[in-house]
């Protein structure tokens, strides 16, 4: 069973809208679903003969947008090699550059993520002493 917890809380604060943006600047394809609001999205991955997609909530509103979010963000994490805190900052990186300095709500989530990812460095860059 897949631990949903990491990219359920990254995924608090980024919308649906913010990690759309995101994916069509990162070459994702996007065209609507048959139900308004929803997006589906689809990229070819090298190596593998089928697109990979998934469905993602365009305009808030929709109770499982959170969830939506989360799974898109592991998808991400598996086809792009890297983890889902790091593509979370990223999304929300481009949601700041994209928005007026009045309308940003990321600040907070962004140096959280960055603290997140600090720790993960540290971790991965961790030699023990030897004895």
């Amino acid at each position: 069973m897949i631990d949903a917890t990491p990219s359920l809380e990254a995924a608090k604060g980024i919308s649906g809208s913010d990690l759309l943006t995101y994916l069509k600047a990162e070459g994702w394809t996007a065209r609507p679903s048959k139900v308004e609001g929803i997006m589906i999205l689809s990229k070819e991955i090298p190596g593998s003969d089928q697109d990979a997609e998934f469905i993602l909530p365009a305009k808030a509103g929709f109770d499982d947008e959170v969830r939506r979010v989360a799974d898109a963000l592991r998808a991400l994490s598996q086809i792009e090699g890297c983890s889902v805190a790091r593509i979370a900052q990223q999304v929300l990186q481009l949601a700041d550059r994209t928005r007026v300095p009045s309308q940003n709500p990321h600040q907070e989530r962004r140096r959280s993520l960055g603290n997140e990812l600090a720790e993960e460095q540290a971790a991965a860059e961790f030699t023990p002493p030897k004895p």
